[in-house]
């Protein structure tokens, strides 16, 4: 709003500058016609008064020299000249005293006052030139203040909240819809988006799904491993203890099973802790930001969401504390906890409440519903780990696990705790603080 005032201030000064110097030139032109007009009636009742001193009749030289005058003077000759004698007191003088006319008096050779001379100009207009054009300028400002602001509302301030979407897609799994827009600007642009949108939500999806079948089976092959290895092992120490003494290559066997049974431990170790990174799914950004933006994330991206589903949902964040973390990482944590609210909570109300402690920040999601049984909130966050409320609930237990794997990632924890009091499961993600820089 601030720049749109700016840009109508801008264009109100510009257009008061040309209507200043518009005027100005204007006064200059009625000026110097004016000047001219007065030349002009001084020669000519110079003339006349030069003819009356001779003893020529005023009326006369007038309509004898009228043509002639309005050849020599063109535009600035009178539109009429009129004498009117002072001894003549049957007829009625009226002028006006305007710029169309001027009178002067007509002296004799005693200096006495014979008559006047009147002077009548043709009607120019100035004034109504000067106000219709100050009218159209007054009226063009208008458009154009008009034009910025519909600029401004319609095109700039859509744009700039449609800027940040791009962003967010990229960062972000789940991200909430641009509202349908028929607007003629961005309405395409609008589908568009929320159609690329659907796709990659659609391949998340896939993505998450294709994860977990990986660790599955990566965690299937490895525990497979695990028992002819243990298995080899055996066969490796009965045959050393001398439980088989028949040939005599019976220790060099026992070297090669040792050999190939270290390889399959090895490879067993290896796919465990491919499966434990393959959850990750994310590379980590630290940055400087104040908690208050994470806030205003969820809070931009749930609000509308939470009222079509008539859940009451608040955001609180307690002053602005920056802090040096990943704010799009978070909030994929955050968006985890709220997504688990919404399935297993009974719409009765969400809550979000970020904070500084003296040791660091804590981000909590409460939510009523069912609650968990005390003896499973310690396995909560293990990957495939789905609680006792989970049984009619779609899902495949490693959205908990996530959250956790996030929250070590940037030097944190989460926890997980029941209040009784209130029938609500809180989710507590805990990031201690570091030295900015």
């Amino acid at each position: 709003m601030k720049k749109m005032i700016r840009m109508v201030i801008v264009a109100a000064v510009l257009f008061a500058a040309v209507m200043v110097g518009f005027n100005a030139a204007f006064d200059r032109m009625y000026e110097r016609q004016l000047g001219d007009r007065n030349v002009v009636v001084n020669r000519i009742n110079s003339s006349i008064g030069s003819a009356y001193a001779e003893g020529g009749s005023p009326e006369d030289f007038i309509a004898d020299s009228f043509a002639q005058w309005s050849a020599d003077f063109g535009e600035r000759a009178p539109e009429s000249v009129r004498f009117i004698s002072l001894s003549d007191s049957g007829s009625d003088f009226y002028a006006d005293t305007g710029e169309r006319c001027a009178v002067c008096g007509l002296y004799g050779e005693d200096g006495t006052l014979a008559g006047l001379v009147e002077y009548r100009f043709a009607d120019t207009s100035f004034d109504k030139v000067r106000l219709c054009v100050n009218i159209v300028m007054c009226a063009g400002f208008a458009l154009v203040a008009l034009f910025i602001a519909g600029t401004y509302i319609k095109i700039i301030m859509p744009f700039r909240r449609l800027s940040e979407y791009p962003e967010k897609l990229a960062r972000l799994r789940d991200i909430q819809k641009l509202p349908e827009s028929k607007s003629r600007f961005f309405g395409k642009y609008v589908w568009g988006m929320n159609m690329l949108t659907d796709v990659l939500a659609a391949n998340s999806r896939r993505i998450h799904a294709l994860e977990g079948e990986h660790q599955r089976l990566v965690t299937s092959i490895a525990h497979g491993v695990k028992t002819p290895v243990a298995n080899i092992r055996l066969y490796t120490d009965a045959v050393r203890t001398g439980l088989y003494t028949e040939a005599g290559a019976t220790a060099e066997i026992a070297d090669k099973i040792d050999k190939n049974a270290e390889k399959i431990q090895s490879l067993a170790e290896e796919l465990m802790s491919a499966a434990d990174a393959s959850l990750d799914g994310y590379d980590i950004e630290i940055n400087s930001f104040c908690l208050s933006e994470l806030a205003e994330l969820v809070r931009s991206e749930y609000t509308d969401r939470m009222k079509l589903l008539h859940i009451p949902f608040t955001v609180e964040c307690k002053g602005a504390p920056v802090l040096e973390s990943d704010k799009y990482a978070l909030y994929r944590a955050v968006n985890q906890l709220l997504e688990n609210a919404l399935k297993y909570g009974d719409g009765t109300g969400i809550t979000v409440q970020m904070m500084k402690q003296d040791e660091g920040f804590s981000i909590s999601v409460r939510s009523r519903g069912e609650l968990l049984p005390e003896n499973e909130l310690p396995y909560v966050f293990r990957s495939y780990w789905r609680g006792s409320n989970a049984a009619d609930k779609s899902g495949s237990g490693i959205g908990l696990y996530v959250v956790h794997e996030t929250a070590k990632a940037l030097g944190g924890s989460v926890h997980a705790r029941r209040i009784g009091e209130t029938s609500e499961m809180e989710f507590v993600i805990f990031l201690e603080a570091q030295p900015l820089g």
